[in-house]
This record gives structure tokens, sequence and C-alpha cells, in this order.
């Protein structure tokens, strides 16, 4: 049966805010370098007083992918929560120029919270840290779904770090319940090693009781399976019932093929922005299944996307620029 959906993700709706700045700005602004930093009104004022902006644009880690895979020809829906101000606005715009099913006109939030945005700070070495305040996208519920695409959708795409809302928590269980009863398949981004630490009992349980497909980095990984060291949370992840795919940057990455962990290599490339790494990871890996290439075939051309967005000051590629990695 044909699906009216490819893939549906559900995440963070947030205006990515990019800045260039120096290893002694986080150390003088106490910005803990290299992760995603959750910040108040208050502080994201602040920060904003401090910078100079280079970049703007929608973003949150599931609409990245999500908008990468609609530029591949794939058919996609969206979920995520904004306010009907500036931001709200230009996100909504974007996905929709991007030919993903995008229709919050009726449910634009009426508190006086903003839509979410991250400021992105880029050191030298194109390390991102993120700071992030979710603003309304914080409050997103299962109001904010539409069980007829979930119902209608291949693959349910969900970003862990929506997992810090007490309400989307029970918005991704109806969500994978409905998907599930369609016949749809679901993968969880794990986001970020915080995240997961502060999740890491919801995530398993989750991940056990529905979840076909993991992506997740290494620190993610070993915080997931409260290991120490990669290859021991390998190990340890091959008791999950779902695939794992593991990046470890320029390594590569790690994926479960006929029983053993195999790695799939990746080339280096001159980093100018690591932000999107991850996000344009899961959109050629998800492509590549979805065309029944094969999982190590599909990890080479995930390389390949991640490999590209890294060369690129910000979280997407054009689309003429994914096109041409196929």
């Amino acid at each position: 049966m044909t699906k009216s959906f490819q893939v549906v993700g559900i995440g963070n709706a947030i205006i990515d805010i990019l800045a260039y700045v120096s290893d002694d700005f986080l150390v003088k602004n106490q910005i803990k370098k290299g992760v995603m930093n959750l910040i108040n009104s208050e502080r994201s004022n602040e920060l904003f007083r401090k910078i100079s902006i280079t970049k703007k644009v929608a973003g949150g880690s599931a609409a990245n992918t999500i908008v990468g895979l609609s530029q591949l020809g794939i058919k996609t829906s969206y979920f995520g929560k904004v306010s009907n101000d500036e931001f709200g606005k230009f996100f909504t715009a974007d996905l929709n120029s991007n030919n993903i099913e995008f229709d919050v006109s009726e449910k634009f939030d009426s508190s006086n919270l903003s839509t979410g945005h991250c400021i992105v700070l880029v050191t030298p070495d194109g390390e991102r840290t993120m700071n992030t305040y979710l603003g309304v996208t914080e409050f997103l519920s299962k109001d904010d779904l539409n069980l007829n695409i979930l119902q209608n959708c291949a693959w349910l795409y969900l970003e862990g770090y929506r997992y810090d809302g007490v309400d989307s928590q029970k918005a991704f269980e109806i969500a994978i319940n409905h998907s599930k009863k369609g016949g749809g398949k679901v993968a969880l981004s794990l986001s970020d090693p915080f995240c997961v630490q502060r999740h890491r009992t919801k995530f398993i349980n989750i991940i056990n009781k529905g979840v076909d497909l993991v992506f997740c980095n290494e620190k993610e990984l070993i915080s997931l399976t409260d290991q120490t060291d990669l290859y021991a949370a390998l190990n340890s992840s091959s008791d999950f019932p779902c695939k794992i795919i593991c990046t470890v940057a320029e390594r590569g990455v790690y994926i479960k093929h006929k029983g053993s962990w195999i790695n799939i290599p990746t080339k280096n490339v001159e980093i100018k922005d690591t932000t999107g790494a991850g996000d344009l990871f899961a959109t050629g890996f998800l492509y590549g299944i979805l065309s029944g290439i094969g999982d190590p075939v599909s990890c080479k051309f995930a390389n390949k996307c991640a490999g590209e967005v890294i060369r690129t000051l910000g979280c997407r590629l054009y689309k003429e620029q994914l096109l041409g990695l196929l």
C-alpha cells in the first residue's frame, strides 16, 4: 500500500541564528562548548546584544532532516509549534517553500511566548555551540498532531530534543502508536548526550516498545548505554531490538550488518561549521533506505550529505547541492 507521506517529522520548530565567535567568547560568557545549552528569554536577549548575526534560517534538528528529504523528492510532513510572530511566520514560509506539509494557520499559539530560536555560536575550529530558547515549541502537544497524516506515513522521524517537554512525550507516544497502526516505521534521533542523560530510562523504554531505527553519535550512544567507551557502548546496544546507526565524526559511521558491527568510512573535508551534520546524515540514510539501496550504501550517501553540510555555514544545503551528491 502506497503511503501519502514517506517521512513525517516531529521536533522543535526553531529559527537558527548563526554567528562566529572566539573560544574566549565562550569562556567569558560561561558557555559550555559543543553542546546544546537551554537558555531563557533574558539570556537570549543578552547574547543577541553581544553577537553579530551572520545568517538566519528556519531550523530545528528534525526540520533540517525533513527539508533535506523534501529537496531530494521525498513526500514529507512536519509537526512543530510556532507563534504568530515574525519568527513563526518565517519558519512556516520556509517549510512551505520547500514543499513540506506544514499548516499551522489555525494552530498558531495565542500565548505571549515567542517562536523558539537557537543562537548557534561557531568557533574557528568549526564546532558549533547551541544556545536554545525553546519558547512556544516547548509546549508541543497531542493537539498539534494530525492523526490522519501519522497513519499514512512510511516513516515517522522523532527528534530527541523534543522529549524535554512533558506534553511532547505524550505526543510522541500517540504519534508512535498511530504510525505503527498504519504499518509505518519509527526512527528516533538521540540529539544530544545531555538530552539522553536527562531521559535515558524513557528513551530506552520507547526504543524497546517500537522504535525501528536509532540515529546517534558516539557520545550519545555512550550516554544511552551508560558505558565509558564506544566499543563497550556498541556491544551493549546490540541488545536493543532495532537498528542502531552511530556516527563517529571523521571516522564515518558504525552500523550492525549481518550480525556484526562494521565501519563505513567517510572522506575528510575542511570543516567550516558542524551544524546540521547529524541532521543531514539522517536525511541521506532515510533517503537511501526509502530508495532500497541497502544499509551500507545508504551510510555512504549519508556520509556524503554530512560531509557536504559541514563545509557550509549553517544547517542546510541547497537542493542542487544535495541532488549533486546522488
